[in-house]
């Protein structure tokens, strides 16, 4: 989505909140106007309305799009993976099934040393402050990774 400045008539992205070339500070109305790049069917050439699922003129769905239902069950798998692992601070399983493969790896290796760091300063009886920090830094990460799985299947795959 681009917006148009009323100033200077350059395009700028829907997400900015000022003209990129004069500075000008887009208003509600500004952003009503905002244009979607028009997308056009594979099939039979025809504009596309933004959001479909498909063409309204022959009813060929966009390359690489997603049923709706298969998009959900998707979403839901991967909730489930960055949850019910977590709670036993195994991070990383959720982002590895949507295939960001660097953030799956950066949360395993949180969790490899979260372990190593439970066997090596946690002590088993009495709570010291090690064992409050272990813990604090466990639910921050397993809070974190649960948050950015939620935020890439509703930006990616739901389009929300």
């Amino acid at each position: 989505m681009t917006i148009r400045c009323r100033e200077c008539q350059a395009e700028s992205p829907g997400w900015a909140e000022f003209c990129l070339r004069c500075g000008r500070r887009f208003s509600d109305e500004d952003r009503a106007q905002a244009s979607e790049p028009a997308r056009l069917c594979e099939g039979c050439g025809e504009e596309m309305a933004s959001g479909s699922g498909g063409c309204h003129n022959c009813g060929a769905r966009p390359a690489g799009a997603m049923d709706r239902t298969a998009a959900h069950r998707i979403s839901l798998i991967a909730k489930i993976l960055a949850v019910v692992p977590g709670i036993f601070n195994v991070f990383g399983l959720g982002h590895l099934f949507l295939g960001k493969y660097l953030k799956a790896f950066a949360f395993f290796s949180i969790s490899l040393a979260l372990r190593y760091a439970s066997e090596a300063w946690v002590s088993p009886g009495d709570i010291a402050n090690a064992d409050i920090a272990w813990l604090a830094i466990s639910l921050l990460v397993f809070i974190y990774q649960i948050f950015d799985v939620y935020r890439i299947t509703d930006r990616e795959l739901l389009g929300r």
